[in-house]
């Protein structure tokens, strides 16, 4: 894969996310907060869950890792994530921005949420990222039309066809 292509699958994430965000902050806070069955059981949790994966990433490329999950005492709100996961997708997109080949391969050593070790690169780290967050976006997206919504068509085609890389 391309560093230009690395690049784009960080911004189409950013992209998404804030579409999806956006497609959550139509919803009447009980619909935002009702629960839905799933694993992560409503809208708020779901985007919750996005927004704390996307910071324990961070944090581990770059070298301050979390211990705990990072985030509001329950329920999410959107204000919250505005202020906090808005301007962390910020830095996500600076980050490959400014990547070098040798940045994207270097090796990040990590403890996950069980303080298992690992090992991957960030290039890893990246695209597992954008990975993780397209299927929970998806879920979000699930929730939207089970409520009765219309969700933010937020594929990767549409982010071409949008930003025109």
């Amino acid at each position: 894969m391309l560093l230009s292509d690395l690049v784009h699958h960080v911004r189409y994430n950013a992209w998404a996310s804030r579409k999806c965000l956006d497609s959550a902050r139509t919803l009447p806070l009980e619909e935002l907060h009702r629960d839905l069955g799933a694993a992560h059981p409503t809208v708020a949790a779901t985007l919750g869950h996005i927004f704390q994966a996307n910071d324990a990433w961070y944090s581990r490329i770059i070298g301050a890792p979390r211990i705990a999950p990072s985030g509001p005492a329950e329920p999410w709100t959107i204000e919250w994530l505005d202020r906090d996961w808005l301007p962390l997708l910020d830095r996500y997109v600076a980050m490959a921005d400014g990547l070098t080949a040798d940045g994207w391969n270097r090796v990040v050593s990590y403890r996950n949420m069980q303080g298992e070790p690992y090992e991957n690169t960030v290039r890893h780290i990246l695209l597992h990222l954008v990975n993780h967050d397209s299927f929970h976006r998806g879920q979000v997206s699930a929730f939207l039309r089970q409520l009765g919504h219309k969700p933010a068509w937020i594929d990767l085609m549409a982010y071409y066809r949008e930003a025109k890389p």
